[in-house]
């Protein structure tokens, strides 16, 4: 009796020692991540039939994970390849550093979340001048290129432990060329982490069909609706823009409107069932707010594109 009596207060002791991730308890991130990312870079005339400017880019990427859904967020990326010519717009190889912050929501082994991130993108030999050694002869310098930049989009993680997670993210990294001067460029970009330091203590969300409210209930019935009908109404103005010489500015949709009703309907079918998808897993995590934000957003967003769209055909 003894002995058992005395294992069992080892066993409890030996509990106690053990980290909140062995209890179930802390199934969030480490404190600190390190990981390599691959990215595409759409810059300029990606996408066109011929583009001397190399788009594929590797790099590392760092996270200080504040809680389990806020942390800061730096990556490091450059293309491998250099570009075939120059210009006084690029040349050479292409670098860019983002420092940002990261909000995401978390179930145990997936998560959604937006970002923002400030920083610099360079290209290492563009067209710095250009001198007259004779009237008949000039003669161009090189140089480094740096502009300011911002990337912001959003993205999904998959999380097999809570030490290693697997992320991708769309995002919009827009370039400054002057104060009145922005280009918007599609980049998507995946990743492989490791956690390191202090498990972040986080109970994971446990979901309840007894207790939640049904999914397809009227107040998201409604809401699918009304973003159906916005993305349909940004969809024929879209269309009916680019027949009359317009082009689409958008560029996470900018790849497939330009096929025609085909890419356009493919956009919109795929862009509506990843809202719903996305609006299930957060209801699944208890997100019941963010759940009803998603479509709302994404009704007023389409709703303004397809406004914007009819004034822009109007003139």
């Amino acid at each position: 009796m003894r002995a058992s009596r005395l294992a069992g207060i080892v066993l409890v002791s030996a509990a106690r020692l053990l980290p909140a991730q062995e209890h179930g308890v802390a199934g969030g991130p480490r404190r600190f991540e390190l990981g390599n990312k691959a990215a595409d870079i759409r810059t300029s005339c990606i996408g066109s039939a011929y583009c001397p400017i190399p788009s594929f880019g590797v790099g590392v990427s760092g996270a200080l994970n504040l809680t389990p859904h806020f942390a800061i967020d730096t990556d490091f990326l450059k293309t491998p390849q250099s570009s075939t010519s120059e210009s006084n717009e690029y040349g050479g190889r292409a670098s860019e550093f983002l420092v940002g912050v990261r909000a995401e929501v978390r179930a145990r082994h997936y998560g959604y979340f937006l970002k923002a991130q400030p920083g610099y993108f360079r290209w290492s030999r563009a067209i710095t001048g250009v001198s007259f050694p004779t009237p008949e002869r000039f003669v161009f310098s090189y140089g480094s290129l740096t502009r300011f930049v911002a990337d912001v989009g959003a993205g999904a993680e998959y999380s097999p432990g809570g030490r290693f997670h697997i992320r991708g993210e769309v995002t919009d990294l827009m370039v400054r060329y002057s104060n009145t001067s922005w280009t918007h460029n599609l980049q998507p970009t995946i990743g492989v982490y490791a956690g390191l330091g202090k498990t972040l203590s986080w109970e994971p969300p446990i979901y309840n069909a007894k207790t939640t409210h049904s999914f397809w209930n009227p107040t998201n019935s409604t809401l699918i609706t009304a973003s159906l009908l916005a993305s349909t109404a940004d969809a024929i103005t879209t269309q009916r823009l680019i027949g009359h010489g317009g082009h689409e500015g958008d560029p996470f949709a900018r790849p497939l409107v330009k096929y025609g009703w085909s890419g356009q309907i493919s956009l919109t079918s795929t862009e509506i069932g990843a809202e719903v998808l996305g609006m299930y897993s957060l209801h699944r995590m208890g997100q019941h707010w963010i759940e009803r934000i998603v479509p709302a957003g994404v009704s007023l967003t389409h709703g303004i594109l397809a406004y914007n769209n009819t004034k822009v055909g109007q003139r």
